[in-house]
């Protein structure tokens, strides 16, 4: 797995080397980093799926957080952001990755692949209302 900070350089890498470029015209080695930022993207892909996927894997996501964030306090440790069961809200922890860490990501995928904007960002737009609008509850 591609641990956050990694992802902010890799981002900006991709955006780049690639970024605005369409597929054709990128060379063999590039389109191979573009893979593999795909296949991380993947891993990052809950706010990019409709309901009632989203929800579904945004609980089990946390749910890895929060086990992960009582074995710190267990140990002592400082709690991970996100991972306090205690202090984590879902809806704001959702629009935080959804506007740091996953749209600008498919944002820059776009730029390489149109129909990722076409497609995917729209379902990102309408998962980011949601948890805004889940914020109030």
């Amino acid at each position: 797995r591609l641990l956050i900070s990694q992802h902010f350089s890799k981002v900006n890498d991709i955006k780049s080397r690639a970024g605005g470029k369409p597929w054709d015209k990128i060379d063999s080695k590039l389109r191979w980093d573009v893979l593999m930022y795909m296949l991380h993207l993947a891993d990052i892909s809950n706010p990019a799926k409709n309901s009632p996927m989203l929800e579904l894997w945004t609980d089990r996501c946390l749910d890895e957080f929060f086990a992960q964030g009582d074995q710190e306090r267990k140990l002592g440790l400082t709690i991970s952001p996100n991972c306090d069961r205690n202090e984590t809200k879902k809806p704001e922890s959702q629009i935080g990755f959804i506007n740091f860490v996953v749209k600008p990501a498919y944002e820059v995928l776009s730029g390489i692949i149109p129909m990722v904007g076409e497609n995917i960002l729209p379902i990102i737009e309408n998962n980011l209302m949601y948890w805004e609008d889940q914020k109030g509850r």
